[in-house]
């Protein structure tokens, strides 16, 4: 993911920073985040997940990617975080 915002992400930069507040991503950026997700972890978003603002920073791309994860185990779908 460094590689598509070009910023290093360390135990310095705060995983709760809103990645759109500090310019990190744009509408395109989380669209393509949206896909790669899709693509690496095989789970499928919804359009109002889509459209929700739900990955907003690296906390919440763990949260939903996880209770996605989670969900697709238990054999169901779920709403997201």
């Amino acid at each position: 993911m460094e590689e598509w915002f070009l910023i290093e992400y360390d135990e310095s930069f705060p995983e709760d920073t809103d990645l759109f507040r500090e310019g990190v991503m744009d509408s395109f950026g989380y669209v393509q985040l949206h896909r790669f997700l899709e693509r690496e972890f095989n789970i499928r978003f919804s359009p109002e997940e889509m459209t929700g603002n739900l990955l907003v920073s690296l906390t919440r791309i763990r949260e939903c990617v996880a209770q996605k994860l989670a969900a697709a185990r238990a054999g169901g779908a779920s709403s997201p975080p």
